[in-house]
């Protein structure tokens, strides 16, 4: 009789040990709202979907907004090739006297105008006047002065592109360019939050079925206590129910630290529209199975994939800038020959022309090594362009084949689970009428509710992959923006190798 006392006696200081840890274990319940308290299963929180997710990053993400900032790049890129084309002006003054005497006095103003045509032409239009006892002779022009109006052109070379020619070229290719790496960017952005997302969707159903267990076993160990007490079952089945409850508050705190670090992993990825970092307190959705994809549909996937993946655009965009360089470096082959002509006018009226100035200049290395090394770079390049291009393509049909396999056996994986946790279910229930009606053991109902929850964390372990699958697919066809861009194509892939 002694025995049994100091027993009851050690169940119940076990019973105050164990509800003093779950006291201690759940202050993060009260207080006042803020993004460090989680929503509770108890507290009416709003439901914080994938697409709400998808759609706040993509429009308050500080990585979503300097993303954005490619289209200005590639306007500024535009406007300045453009300036290779604009008219300049050109003045200059000279002024010297000695002896009360004009020794120099030069005034030289004009403009300069390279078009944007082959044989790379210029307008120009000269006013010249130069006075005085000392002057150049070739300077030297009446009071009146003289006025210049001429076109200089390359008559060898310039015809298929120049260096302003090219720049713009290649600047034109910029908005492109910028719209690929938006969206290379912006893939990898929502496969990463949509991990981030569903990770954090695990912890908490994880969380909640640690809970259910935990109260089960607080309300078995109340029931259990005061029948031990009034001696109608031995006293160590109270002491076991006290340690399966302890057990089971050792395993929620756990699931609460996993399920706070998935939020606040999560939380990084959600911003107010003023750029502070949003105040998170959401409930997570229920669970949906995303509908099977058609694995027999391969072939479509993978050329879905060729024709949507960023990393390939971007790629073909460098390709045609190499080509453009290419076509630069052989016209600069060419003899570099510059004519110039100009009509002269010696009296006020520039149209009143009495004289013709023509000229030209040749540049010509003799073995033109820097340029012939320059062309064989762009063909080195270029093949080397070719070869990457091809790896590429290979790479991302291996995504699309990858991502199709990992999800059919995910979907396979999740039924298989789904089936374990309903015999779990059975299990548990016709155990607990054994025990409730004398024949089973306590240590074996414990036994069937802890296979019970780790067959239910099983399930949503495996529901889980299969959402994750599907967000790595469409990562991997490249239309995981699809709804969340202009026209279903644009707004605001999943392998780390691009």
């Amino acid at each position: 009789m002694t025995v049994r006392v100091f027993v009851v006696i050690l169940a119940v200081a076990l019973m105050g040990t164990a509800a003093q840890a779950q006291e201690f274990g759940t202050p993060e319940r009260s207080g006042a709202p803020n993004a460090a308290v989680p929503c509770s299963s108890s507290d009416d929180c709003p439901v914080l979907t994938l697409d709400d997710v998808r759609r706040r990053v993509l429009a308050t993400s500080p990585s979503a907004r300097a993303n954005r900032l490619e289209d200005d790049r590639a306007a500024a890129r535009v406007l300045n090739a453009r300036g290779g084309f604009e008219p300049a002006l050109v003045s200059g003054y000279e002024y010297k006297t000695q002896d009360d005497t004009d020794k120099l006095n030069v005034l030289r103003s004009g403009v300069s105008w390279p078009l944007n045509l082959p044989a790379s032409p210029t307008l120009k239009f000269d006013y010249r006047r130069g006075l005085g006892s000392s002057i150049d002779p070739s300077v030297k022009t009446s009071r009146v002065g003289e006025t210049r109006l001429g076109l200089s052109f390359a008559p060898l070379g310039g015809f298929r592109t120049d260096k302003s020619r090219a720049a713009l070229d290649k600047a034109r290719l910029a908005p492109r360019r910028a719209d690929a790496l938006q969206a290379r960017k912006r893939n990898r952005l929502l496969l990463k939050a949509s991990r981030a997302f569903w990770d954090w969707v695990k912890a908490r159903q994880t969380l909640e079925v640690s809970r259910g267990l935990l109260r089960l076993a607080e309300r078995r160990q109340a029931l259990v206590t005061k029948k031990a007490r009034a001696g109608q079952i031995p006293a160590v089945d109270s002491v076991d129910a006290a340690r399966t409850t302890a057990s089971r508050q050792a395993t929620l705190e756990k699931a609460r630290r996993t399920a706070r670090e998935k939020r606040i992993k999560l939380a990084t990825f959600l911003w107010e529209e003023d750029g502070s970092p949003a105040t998170f307190r959401y409930a997570p959705p229920d669970l949906d199975m995303p509908a099977p994809v058609d694995t027999t549909r391969r072939a479509d996937a993978v050329e879905t994939a060729l024709a949507r993946r960023p990393m390939l655009r971007v790629m073909d965009l460098k390709r045609q800038k190499t080509e453009i360089e290419q076509r630069l470096a052989q016209e600069r082959l060419r003899p570099k020959v510059k004519l110039e002509a100009q009509a002269v006018s010696y009296t006020d009226s520039p149209l009143n022309i009495s004289d013709v100035k023509v000229g030209f200049e040749v540049d010509q290395p003799f073995f033109s090594r820097s340029r012939r090394s320059e062309v064989e770079k762009t063909e080195i390049a270029l093949r080397d362009l070719k070869l990457k291009q091809d790896i590429a393509r290979r790479t991302v049909r291996a995504d699309v084949k990858s991502a199709l396999a990992a999800l059919s056996q995910a979907h396979r994986r999740a039924q298989s689970a789904q089936r374990n946790e309903r015999l779990a279910e059975q299990l548990r229930r016709l155990e607990q009428r054994r025990f409730e009606q004398g024949q089973g053991t306590l240590f074996v109902l414990n036994k069937r509710e802890q296979s019970l929850a780790k067959a239910r964390k099983q399930f949503i372990a495996a529901q889980i992959s299969t959402l994750k699958a599907h967000a790595t697919f469409q990562w991997a066809t490249g239309t995981i923006a699809d709804p969340y861009v202009d026209g279903g194509r644009r707004t605001g892939s999943d392998s780390p190798r691009e």
